[in-house]
């Protein structure tokens, strides 16, 4: 389901935004987590933060980790480089297989 939505995302991005349409900043590993509300843990540049998935809107997104579920503002950027190193199921963070936290 997560990966229909992504995709539904891409293209209605590219027909609003045409050849300005820029979707390298996205990095496929958050994909399946947009908007799913499952809460991740990351570890990046700026250390080991936890949060949802979302993104920017325009014609070159990026994606956003996002601390609280109400929160507007003041996220983290997700880039390429950065990892996940668990998912919250229940009210623990499971380790991903094949990461060290």
């Amino acid at each position: 389901m997560a990966a229909e939505y992504y995709g539904q995302l891409l293209a209605r991005k590219a027909r609003e935004h045409g050849s300005k349409w820029d979707p390298s900043g996205l990095a496929p590993q958050f994909a399946p987590y947009l908007h799913s509300d499952t809460r991740i843990k990351v570890r990046g540049p700026w250390g080991t933060r936890t949060g949802t998935v979302g993104i920017t809107t325009g014609w070159r997104p990026a994606f956003l980790l996002m601390a609280r579920t109400s929160a507007h503002g003041s996220s983290d950027l997700l880039g390429p480089e950065d990892q996940i190193i668990a998912v919250k199921r229940g009210r623990v963070y499971v380790p991903v297989a094949g990461v060290a936290e």
